[in-house]
């Protein structure tokens, strides 16, 4: 294990986040908002310290490896929610350490869970800083996707890239090429998103902490009543195609840029997700027509933005769908659990890997029909070998193990049963409400004791990480030469 290089990237990271500070210090100090003191003096301190340790720990051979790879990705996520909770921490919000360490962790994994109860008291510099922190999170996620996740052989990844085939140096060229241009892909959807939110209708500094909260498919909002507190029909459309984009994997995009239109279109995955997306509206629709009586326009419009706010792992609200009925949030319940596309901002199982899963499925009942045949699973014309359709396997078993794991936590803890399964399942899914009053998208969870806070923060840490990399470094093996 080289630590020197693990520490080096991470003194990186730290000293990166310290000079963000400094975007929301500007922000209060044009607003005459006292808070730009405390994020001045943090960002110092963060960059100096990061500062120190890329000193300490400066390498002439920075190697990465698998196994540096996996403890970089454990550790960056924690290192980086805990100093960037510290702003939260010491502002006028009188949050507690928890609280904002629970806060910030919901921020930079994309969650969008929140503890604030008003949102709207908050300084522009906090408002701004929330938003920088699930951008930055939606960044790390994708640039994980493509650098990390394929060494687990679970994530689809391999269908684009042949490790056999290419040389190693080569292949890391490639990826860094490939990290480069969705980065960038990423930076243009947001100015993007942000402009049409303005022309829409929306305030400007709203529409570029939407931007950025959308396009992370974060879901933090300048508003107590998130996307509902504008009721703008144009607006809504606009964060919709924002979510959908952003839950396209964004390597297509890369390919699609690349004079290959065709790449999104032709893509399973893709295709999957947008079927599933638009059933899923309808049937919440006609849901909504039947048993709330309300007109079908307008239960097509609820329901298809809070149902693509669930799907893509967001988290917005223009409505609260915890008083759907029991049909209603069971389908939500589902939603949330699926999430996305594989290389994209969100969260949750991932279509790709529901896609395999039945595949598996139906290759074992041809096995049991014809036992002499040899059946194999191929997706978009590539061989799925057994390492991957197992990787997938163990990680669809322990999402769902999780999701009970926690949620007993939960409710030994005093909470209701709809409560703590809908926090378990929305922070492993990284999605942001739940589906209960306390926790709906009109509550918060702030009212939850701070044990259950802790738990819901590494449950969102290891959500983001996908289980086995977190699995991986507890293992002793991974610790031996």
């Amino acid at each position: 294990m080289n630590f020197r290089s693990v520490l080096y990237i991470i003194g990186l990271l730290i000293s990166t986040l310290g000079c963000m500070m400094f975007i929301p210090a500007m922000f209060d100090l044009l607003n005459n908002h006292q808070e730009w003191r405390i994020f001045a003096s943090t960002g110092i301190i963060s960059f100096l310290m990061g500062i120190t340790i890329i000193l300490a720990f400066r390498n002439k051979n920075t190697k990465i490896g698998s196994k540096e790879t996996f403890l970089l990705s454990v550790l960056s996520w924690i290192f980086l929610a805990g100093i960037s909770a510290l702003p939260l921490y010491l502002s006028n919000l009188n949050l507690s350490y928890t609280d904002a360490f629970f806060e910030a962790t919901s921020g930079i994994t994309t969650t969008g869970s929140t503890i604030l109860t008003n949102i709207e008291n908050a300084s522009k510099g906090l408002l701004i800083w929330r938003s920088i922190l699930q951008w930055l999170g939606g960044i790390g996620i994708i640039v994980m996707a493509v650098a990390a996740l394929p060494l687990l052989h679970m994530s689809g990844f391999q269908l684009f890239f042949s490790e056999q085939a290419e040389p190693p140096d080569k292949l890391k060229e490639r990826v860094k090429n490939l990290a480069t241009s969705i980065i960038m892909i990423y930076t243009f959807f947001t100015f993007v998103c942000a402009l049409l939110l303005y022309l829409a209708g929306m305030p400007l500094f709203d529409s570029i902490c939407h931007a950025m909260t959308t396009i992370a498919t974060g879901g933090y909002s300048t508003q107590n009543a998130s996307i509902g507190h504008y009721e703008n029909i144009s607006i809504e459309i606009v964060i919709i195609l924002g979510m959908i984009m952003a839950s396209l994997p964004f390597i297509l995009y890369v390919k699609t840029f690349n004079n290959n239109i065709k790449s999104i279109f032709a893509d399973k995955q893709v295709k999957g997700f947008l079927l599933l997306t638009l059933l899923s509206v309808f049937i919440i629709a006609i849901w909504l027509n039947a048993k709330l009586n309300i007109n079908f326009i307008e239960a097509i419009r609820i329901s298809a933005f809070n149902v693509i706010s669930i799907i893509t792992g967001t988290g917005y609200s223009t409505t609260d769908f915890s008083k759907w009925g029991g049909f209603a949030i069971g389908l939500l319940f589902i939603c949330m659990l699926i999430g996305g596309c594989t290389g994209s901002t969100t969260g949750g199982i991932k279509i790709f890997r529901i896609q395999i899963l039945f595949k598996v499925i139906i290759q074992q009942i041809q096995k049991i029909i014809r036992p002499h045949q040899i059946v194999k699973i191929t997706y978009s014309k590539a061989l799925i070998d057994d390492k991957t359709t197992l990787a997938i396997l163990a990680l669809v078993f322990l999402f769902i193990a999780s999701v009970f794991i926690i949620a007993a936590i939960l409710y030994f803890m005093g909470l209701d049963l709809l409560t703590s399964f809908s926090a378990a399942a929305t922070s492993i899914a990284v999605v942001g409400p739940g589906l209960s009053s306390e926790i709906g998208p009109l509550g918060n969870f702030s009212s939850l004791p701070d044990q259950a806070k802790w738990t819901l923060s590494a449950a969102m840490i290891i959500g983001r990480l996908e289980f086995l990399a977190v699995l991986i470094i507890l293992m002793p093996s991974f610790w031996r030469r």
